[in-house]
């Protein structure tokens, strides 16, 4: 059974329709609350309660939009899966068009194609050390990765999905600052740590 979309081009349409049905949603919540208030400000200042008059009506609950909503207005961290540079670009210009900011991409083995983006947006890469190659869209990945967006001034994590590098994230660190060496690329060793502390922290 085949279920839609199908391409990437889809998937970005069916994200941007998510969130401007989370704006709207957003409205309607806006609205109420300004009707909400109004009305409990006449109640305030009749003489006595006026039964006749009917609250206004509270808008549907609706969780996935609520949620979105909710990162719009900027509660909470953002974090995005993205592997591919093209895949962030378009998922900042979809934060861009409906005013959200995004804290962090999970995984971005491409995230060094576009490191300077990410620090003037002050958006973290949450990195693999030196995973690269096991499907299609981490085939472009390096293993400088963490060093480049470290470079450019990038906020850069090390992390780790696999039960066992999660437990030796210094080593993972450690191995990312030895490929960004002998690229050229000498890090601090306090700033390394950050790799695995402050960053993931703020991220």
């Amino acid at each position: 059974m085949m279920r839609a979309p199908m391409t990437r081009m889809g998937n970005v349409a069916g994200y941007r329709q998510a969130f401007a049905d989370a704006q709207e949603y957003q409205r309607g919540l806006d609205k109420y609350a300004r009707e909400l208030a109004a009305y409990e400000k006449k109640q305030g200042k009749a003489k006595g309660k006026d039964d006749e008059a009917a609250p206004p009506s509270a808008p549907k609950r609706d969780l996935r939009l609520a949620t979105l909503a909710a990162a719009m207005r900027g509660e909470g961290l953002l974090q995005i899966h993205c592997y591919r540079a093209d895949e962030m670009a378009v998922m900042l210009d979809i934060a861009t068009e409906f005013g959200f900011r995004i804290s962090a991409f999970h995984h971005g083995v491409e995230a060094y194609k576009l490191a300077d983006t990410l620090a003037a947006r002050g958006v973290c890469g949450a990195l693999w050390a030196d995973w690269w190659g096991f499907k299609m869209e981490s085939y472009d990945g390096i293993r400088e990765n963490v060093a480049l967006v470290q470079n450019a001034g990038a906020c850069a994590i090390v992390h780790s999905d696999d039960e066992n590098g999660i437990q030796r994230l210094n080593q993972e660190a450690a191995k990312a600052a030895a490929v960004g060496k002998r690229a050229g690329i000498n890090i601090p060793p306090e700033v390394i740590w950050e790799w695995v502390s402050l960053n993931p922290a703020k991220g």
